[in-house]
């Protein structure tokens, strides 16, 4: 029972809780919605730059300032319609019908048009030379292109593009190797090194998902791969291809790491164990959420692989009791589906994906670079 200070003697009472205000949900935001606020960024820059530019002669001292001003604004301008373009494509304005492209004659043309940029942060930039042709929207490839080369120029000293068939069996990939800088970047260069300037990331990454393609990025040592999978022709080459547990580069981070491993199915839940523990993983393994909360006395895991998908009530509950003990935590979701294979998307809930009927060949590669991601060397 309550009561109102200026009536202390007439209690006042409580609301029945069945008649209170439900808990909000989330809302899917609107691409369009995005769109106009990319607008509105971009318009207000751009007339920002404008102003500053008719400015009557500064003093020397003051130059080197408006300069850096007038560059950081046309920087953010840029990535206002980037995030235009990308909106369109989302809300399906933009037409998405492919074409026969030269992937490799549009990496030296994306290139090209960094080269000023490159030369001014001191990056060397290299591309493929040998013709590659694959059917794509070549609108949405070169905003990929753009995107991709802008992402590695901000963390690496060395760029390399390569456009080819890659994998066993071989299939569709370009790939940009990136070199990480030995030194982080000036204290200009937004999204530095350390956090691996992510918003270019993600953008590329709903930008490759929305046009069917297929976005990875690993990180081994000092260097830092994206790699995008175009469908391939031949129905033969159609599933992706990806080394074996025992041909994958076992990193440090991933031996004696903690994993927690819910799978109600339990031919699957006895093969990702065993896939786990033969590379040096700790794993819990239980069929059930509520079954995983007996697993965690000796402390919370560092990667949760689960069977159960993460929008289930139950499995979120466990996921909100784990990040608060392991801010971290990684999480992968198994899934029904042969070709499924995504890391997580960092800064956001999105779970890497493994499909169950591949675990031999994936699992593995995914579990370590999701820890490599959170405990990098």
């Amino acid at each position: 029972m309550t009561f109102d200070a200026r009536h202390p003697d007439a209690p006042i009472h409580l609301l029945d809780p069945s008649l209170q205000p439900t808990r909000l949900v989330p809302v899917r935001l609107p691409a369009s919605v995005l769109a106009k606020v990319a607008e509105s960024f971009a318009v207000a820059l751009s007339a920002l730059q404008r102003s500053l530019s008719a400015l009557a002669p500064l003093a020397a001292a003051q130059q080197p300032v408006l300069a850096a001003g007038l560059a950081e604004i046309a920087r953010l301008e840029h990535l206002g319609v980037q995030i235009q373009a990308l909106a369109r494509v989302l809300t399906g304005d933009a037409p998405l019908a492919p074409e026969r492209v030269d992937l490799a004659r549009a990496a030296r043309q994306a290139l090209a048009e960094w080269t000023q940029e490159a030369k001014r942060r001191g990056v060397r930039l290299t591309g493929p030379h040998e013709p590659f042709e694959l059917d794509v929207n070549a609108g949405a490839l070169e905003q990929l292109l753009d995107l991709g080369i802008e992402y590695a120029l901000h963390i690496g000293s060395c760029v390399e593009v390569r456009a080819g068939q890659q994998g066993q069996p071989a299939h569709p990939m370009l790939t940009i190797d990136v070199a990480r800088s030995p030194t982080p970047p000036p204290a200009t260069d937004h999204g530095g090194a350390e956090d691996f300037n992510e918003l270019h990331w993600l953008l590329f990454v709903q930008l490759a998902r929305a046009i069917g393609l297929v976005p990875q990025r690993l990180a081994v040592g000092q260097t830092v791969s994206l790699m995008l999978g175009f469908p391939d022709t031949d129905p033969a080459h159609a599933a992706p291809s990806l080394a074996s547990p025992a041909e994958l580069p076992h990193t440090a981070a991933a031996l004696g790491r903690r994993v927690l491993l819910v799978e109600p199915n339990e031919r699957s839940r006895i093969q990702a164990h065993r896939l786990m523990k033969e590379v040096g993983m700790r794993v819990d393994s239980v069929s059930s959420a509520e079954q995983a909360r007996g697993t965690l006395r000796d402390g919370p895991p560092d990667v949760l692989v689960t069977g159960v998908p993460v929008a289930d009530a139950r499995c979120a509950e466990l996921l909100d009791g784990l990040r608060s003990a392991q801010p971290r935590l990684r999480v992968i979701e198994l899934v029904d589906d042969d070709n499924a294979f995504a890391f997580s998307v960092p800064g956001s809930d999105a779970p890497a994906r493994v499909g169950r009927h591949d675990m031999e060949r994936t699992l593995v590669l995914a579990v370590s670079q999701e820890l490599d991601a959170a405990w990098p060397e």
